[in-house]
């Protein structure tokens, strides 16, 4: 399946480069901002901003941001419904892998940007180097707007080239793989398409949560995101299909929806 650009790259490739290459100029190595004997290379991750920048801290106790070295993905405040979507995927994509593990950083020519953020490679022990997996998934875009290593580049561009000849993650064309509900368990961390029966309907004070018989799955609604939705009582005893990043929370598969287009009602 040929696949298109996603749409965050439609831009221009020519102004994205010229915009961002412009935050990554040349700064204090790490050392000048700590001490070399405080610094630790290893870490937890503890927070994810967005699919390209987490927080992590330090095996010393120090907390810093980091942002990914040849890799970028959309801003989740993007106005554009498209672009923001893409970017909320990505983003529970790296939530996914990286949050709460412990993960090993390298650096290269240019340590921080301008911004202060530690600029690194992140390599975690269920994935490997994290930079080339996120764009062997189609969940980021290969970013060469400063340097770095000769060899990861080259890895790089043979990542995004197979996501982009598969159709994976962001360059998908078209909805996902539809699933029914009694195999979500088996398709954690992937990005899909999954029709249940909505048989409860329960609210917190974060979460609206659609739930699937039996607590196969269930879709999340943001609450600060419900203004966009029907009333949720639309959607009880309705034959749903929820569409995204498929996760896992205290053993119940789950998608987070953001846009209400990725939350169908059938028949």
């Amino acid at each position: 399946m040929r696949a298109g650009k996603p749409s965050f790259l439609l831009t221009g490739l020519s102004y994205v480069s010229v915009v961002l290459s412009a935050a990554f100029v040349l700064s204090p190595p790490i050392s000048e901002n700590r001490s070399t004997t405080s610094f630790s290379s290893s870490g937890k991750v503890v927070k994810v901003y967005d699919g390209d920048t987490i927080g992590v801290k330090f095996s010393d106790g120090y907390e810093d941001r980091v942002r990914l070295i040849g890799i970028d993905t959309p801003e989740l405040d993007d106005p554009r419904e498209e672009v923001s979507l893409q970017a909320h995927l990505a983003w529970r994509f790296t939530r996914f892998y990286l949050l709460g593990r412990e993960v090993f950083l390298t650096y290269d020519q240019t340590q921080r940007d301008k911004h202060g953020r530690i600029l690194a490679f992140i390599s975690v022990e269920s994935v490997g180097l994290f930079n080339e997996f996120i764009l062997k998934e189609g969940f980021a875009a290969a970013f060469f707007a400063f340097p770095f290593r000769s060899d990861y580049q080259e890895r790089f561009r043979r990542a995004q080239k197979e996501a982009r000849q598969k159709g994976r993650g962001l360059w998908l064309e078209g909805e996902p793989e539809e699933i029914p509900a009694s195999r979500a368990a088996s398709r954690i961390g992937s990005l899909v398409s999954v029709r249940f029966h909505c048989s409860r309907v329960r609210q917190s004070k974060s979460f609206i949560y659609l739930q699937a018989e039996n607590g196969a799955f269930e879709a999340l609604i943001p609450r600060q995101r419900e203004n966009l939705f029907p009333s949720p009582r639309n959607y009880l005893r309705r034959t749903l299909v929820a569409s995204g990043f498929l996760e896992e929370y205290h053993g119940r598969p789950q998608i987070l929806v953001f846009f209400p287009r990725k939350l169908r009602v059938i028949g």
